[in-house]
Parts: C-alpha cells; sequence; structure tokens
C-alpha cells in the first residue's frame, strides 16, 4: 500500500510517525434505576480522535519539532490528512516531547480531535447542542465559569438536559 504523508494545516511530516490510532466511539449514558438496574441512552458518535507518536531525525529534529510545537501554539482547527484515511477536521488537542537517547533524535506524541465542520471551536460563539447534553458539559469542555455560562444563558430552562439543537453562548 502506498501511503501519503500525514499533514495539518498544509504542513506535511517529512517522516510519517510510527504509531497511528484512530478511535472512534459512541457516547453512551448509562442510568440507574432504583429496584429495576439501569437505562442505557445512546447519545450519538464521539468525535474521532487520532493519537500516536514518532521521532523527528536529522540535524534538524529540534527545528521540525518546533515547527510542530508552533501549530500547537496558533490553535484552532484545521485539515488533517492521516495516512490511508480521509481527511477530517481536527484540532491538535495534545502534544508531548518525550525523552529519548540519541542525537539528531527527537521523539514525540501527539493527539488530534475531530471539530466538525461549522461548529464552534474554544467556547467561542454559538453552540448547537446535541440530545442529552447538558450546560455541565460545555463548562467542563471549554473551561468555562458555571455561573457566567448560566448567566449567558438565560433562555435555556434545563441547564441539566439541553434540547437537540437548542443554542448555547459563549460566556
Amino acid at each position: 500500500m502506498n501511503l501519503m504523508a500525514m499533514s495539518f494545516k498544509g504542513r506535511c511530516w517529512r517522516v510519517n510517525p510510527t504509531a497511528l490510532k484512530v478511535e472512534y466511539a459512541e457516547n453512551i449514558r448509562e442510568t440507574l434505576l432504583p429496584f429495576v438496574g439501569s437505562r442505557l441512552t445512546d447519545l450519538g458518535q464521539k468525535k474521532r480522535r487520532a493519537s500516536g507518536e514518532g521521532y523527528f531525525v536529522g540535524g534538524d529534529c529540534m527545528e521540525q519539532w518546533r515547527r510542530l510545537e508552533g501549530l500547537f501554539m496558533e490553535g484552532g482547527p484545521g485539515s488533517l490528512l492521516l495516512p490511508g484515511m480521509e481527511p477530517m477536521r481536527a484540532v491538535l488537542s495534545e502534544l508531548r516531547l518525550l525523552g529519548e537517547e540519541g542525537a539528531g533524535l527527537v521523539k514525540y506524541s501527539f493527539v488530534f480531535t475531530e471539530t466538525w465542520a461549522g461548529e464552534s471551536y474554544r467556547g467561542q460563539g454559538v453552540h448547537r447542542a446535541a440530545q442529552g447534553e447538558s450546560l455541565w458539559d460545555y463548562a467542563g469542555r471549554y473551561g468555562w465559569d458555571m455561573e457566567e455560562l448560566r448567566a449567558a444563558n438565560t433562555h435555556i430552562r434545563d441547564i441539566a438536559c439541553l434540547e437537540q439543537g437548542e443554542e448555547v453562548y459563549a460566556p
């Protein structure tokens, strides 16, 4: 199989990572029911996560690392091309410089988290809730203060259970 080079926001890896994992998962909520057991509710698919690790090699290995670090610091979503997969819109959500002995060698790991087309990022703008989400989910996801979030969303009747498509405003 002839695999393409991995890239994010148009910047290609010179050498593909040595390990790559793409995770798909369902968002399942279990509700405990007294004397009956429990009930599972399917809240839909979670966003895909692509993770892995690799090496930058050569005399410019630290420069290669700094370019990747710059993408992380820049933040925001972009097009992620993974070997053998369809492109996806994602953010570089985690980046680690890992210790490894050897001259001209830098080991790193990364995590990309999928974003959906038209979706706000980092708590900016207006979000459309999925069935079963709560304002607590948004507060945790974006690091928002719950009181500020509640004040920005006085139109929401039940902060514990949002309706499908209900608008959530960033504080």
